[in-house]
């Protein structure tokens, strides 16, 4: 028994002898009616500490509260700002976790944008090293080859010596 529970019953035995009926009332006519049409903070509280009284009574039998009604009237208020504390508390922290993990979604994928930009540039540096290769070993081919078509067509005919060993170098440079 707590001390809360002592104390009404103190309240009770001072109560029971001003009480004109030998039952409690039940809860819906526990408050007092008063007549006078001005209602006092001090009446109110009044009412509601002997409300409080009577709803932490045992029943009039004699018999136990009902575990089920001790649940509903005590365990599950009880457990409503409980309840919606953690699903506050889980929905905020449900909220961080996706804008964390949106947020490391996001810099991999930035940082991995920049990895591909810097290999397409170099990609680029390449080919372009590429084309101006190319189009040195063009400039440096093109007049051999000219020279031998020439030679095979009969329009140049003078330097037969230089014209041969040109002529065994090209297959090499094609």
């Amino acid at each position: 028994m707590s001390f809360n529970t002592l104390r009404t019953g103190l309240f009770r035995q001072t109560t029971a002898s001003a009480r004109t009926t030998p039952f409690p009332r039940s809860i819906h006519y526990s408050f007092p009616r008063s007549t006078s049409n001005s209602t006092s903070s001090t009446a109110t509280h009044h009412a509601h500490q002997h409300a409080h009284a009577h709803a932490n009574q045992p029943p009039r039998n004699g018999k136990k509260p009902s575990p089920h009604m001790v649940w509903y009237r005590e365990i599950v208020p009880a457990m409503i700002p409980i309840f919606l504390i953690s699903t506050t508390l889980f929905l905020s922290l449900s909220l961080i976790r996706t804008h964390l993990s949106h947020s490391k979604s996001l810099s991999e994928s930035n940082s991995k944008i920049e990895e591909l930009e810097f290999q397409l540039s170099q990609l680029r540096m390449e080919q372009k090293r590429q084309r101006v290769r190319e189009k040195r070993e063009r400039e440096r081919i093109l007049p051999l080859v000219v020279e031998r078509v020439l030679q095979r067509v009969g329009v140049v005919g003078g330097e037969d010596e230089g014209v041969e060993e040109e002529i065994k170098e090209l297959p090499r440079l094609l």
